[in-house]
C-alpha cells in the first residue's frame, strides 16, 4: 500500500512539474511583435498588398514568407529565389510600429507563386523568437503570363506563355509604351485547358514596355512589364569620350523628360539594381531615369537584401539611402530551455526507475 502511495506521489509531482514547466515558456513567449493584414483576405497576384504592426522587442524588424513549394524556413517577400531563412527589413517608427506595402507585382521570382495561402511572418532581428505571422490567400487572375526572355535586345522574339482560368479561347496581347501608347496588336487563342501561347519579334526601341493581355469574355486584364535592352556589339575602334550619367538600360540621356536616382548604403559597396537591372555599386547616382515606380533593390555580402519602391519625378533626384542590416545567424538554444529539458528527462526517469521497482 505504502508503495503504491509513493509510486502515486512521485507521479504527481512529475505531472506538477511538467505543468509548471510548460506553463511558464506560454507566459515568457509571448510576442512583442505584431502583424495585422489590411484587406478582406485574399489578393490578386499583381496586386498591392498592405501590413503593419509594432515590435517592442527591437528595432529591426524583418519580414519572411512560406508557403507552397517554399523553403520551410522562409524566404523574403520580395524575392522568391533568396536564401532560406532570410526577409525583407521594414522601416520602424520611433513608437515601434510599422507599415510595409507589399508590390506583389514587383516579386522575383513572382512564377513561382500559385492560388494558395502565403504566410507573413514579422519577427525581431535581434531576438528571432519575437516573431507573429499572418495570412493571405493570393489567386492568380484570369490571365496570368510568363513572358521570356525578360529583358531582351532589339531582335529577338519574345515568347509568351499564360493560362486563362475561365478557358477564354479569344486572346488579345496589346504592347504599349510607358505612355499608353498602343504600337502593336496581336491575337492568339487558348486550348480547352485555358494554356496559350504566343511569341513576336521585338522591332521596339530599348526600353521599358506593357504586355497587356485580355479577353472578350473576361472582364479583368493582365498586364507584365518587359525591358528591351540595347544590343551587345564589341566595341571596335572606340573613341574615348567623356562619361555620362547612365540611366536604365536604353534611355538616351538628350532625350529630357527624365529623373536623376541617387542611391548610397551603410556600409557603402552595395550592389544596386534598379527593375532587376544591375547599374553598379552604392554610392551611384543614375540620370536618365523614367518617371513612375522603380523597385530599388541593394545586395551586400553578410546583408539583408534591401528592397524599396521608389517614385521618380521628371526633373527631379530621388534619393535612396538606408543603413543595411545585418544577415542573421542561427540563434543557439538557451540555457534556460536547456536547463529546463535536462530537468523534465530527469523527472521522467525517476518516475519510470520508481515505477519498475514497484512492479
Amino acid at each position: 500500500m505504502g508503495k503504491m502511495q509513493n509510486s502515486r506521489r512521485i507521479s504527481l509531482i512529475v505531472v506538477l512539474v511538467a505543468l509548471v514547466l510548460c506553463i511558464h515558456p506560454v507566459f515568457a513567449a509571448e510576442s512583442k511583435v505584431s502583424i495585422a493584414y489590411r484587406g478582406a483576405g485574399g489578393s490578386y497576384i499583381g496586386d498591392t498588398i498592405i501590413f503593419d504592426g509594432y515590435n517592442h522587442a527591437g528595432n529591426t524588424t524583418v519580414l519572411r514568407l512560406t508557403g507552397p513549394d517554399l523553403p520551410a524556413g522562409g524566404i523574403p517577400v520580395y524575392d522568391l529565389n533568396g536564401q532560406e531563412g532570410t526577409g525583407n527589413p521594414v522601416v520602424m517608427n520611433e513608437d515601434g510600429s510599422w507599415r510595409f506595402v507589399w508590390y506583389t507585382s514587383s516579386i522575383k521570382g513572382v512564377d513561382k507563386m500559385q492560388t494558395a495561402r502565403y504566410y507573413i511572418t514579422a519577427y525581431d532581428l535581434n531576438d528571432p523568437t519575437q516573431t507573429a505571422t499572418t495570412s493571405v490567400m493570393m489567386k492568380k487572375p484570369d490571365f496570368f503570363v510568363v513572358a521570356t526572355p525578360n529583358p531582351l535586345e532589339t531582335g529577338e522574339y519574345l515568347q509568351l506563355v499564360g493560362t486563362s482560368e475561365m478557358g477564354a479561347v479569344d486572346i488579345r496581347v496589346q504592347v504599349t509604351d510607358v505612355d499608353g501608347k498602343v504600337l502593336h496588336t496581336y491575337d492568339t487563342a487558348a486550348s480547352k485547358s485555358g494554356y496559350f501561347t504566343y511569341a513576336f519579334h521585338v522591332d521596339m526601341q530599348p526600353g521599358d514596355y506593357y504586355v497587356t493581355v485580355s479577353s472578350p469574355s473576361i472582364k479583368t486584364t493582365y498586364r507584365t512589364v518587359v525591358t528591351v535592352s540595347p544590343p551587345q556589339t564589341p566595341a571596335v575602334n572606340e573613341t574615348p569620350v567623356s562619361p555620362q550619367p547612365s540611366g536604365l538600360p536604353g534611355q538616351n540621356p538628350q532625350a529630357g523628360n527624365y529623373g536623376t536616382l541617387s542611391v548610397t548604403s551603410n556600409p557603402s559597396g552595395g550592389s544596386v539594381y534598379v527593375d532587376s537591372v544591375s547599374m553598379g555599386m552604392t554610392p551611384i547616382t543614375l540620370a536618365n531615369i523614367p518617371p513612375g515606380s522603380h523597385s530599388i533593390e541593394i545586395h551586400a555580402p553578410g546583408f539583408l537584401t534591401y528592397t524599396v519602391q521608389a517614385t521618380v519625378n521628371a526633373g527631379e533626384t530621388t534619393s535612396v539611402s538606408p543603413s543595411l542590416v545585418r544577415n542573421p545567424v542561427a540563434q543557439p538554444l538557451s540555457p534556460i530551455t536547456v536547463l529546463a529539458g535536462m530537468g523534465i528527462a530527469g523527472i521522467l526517469f525517476i518516475s519510470l526507475s520508481a515505477r519498475r521497482k514497484n512492479e
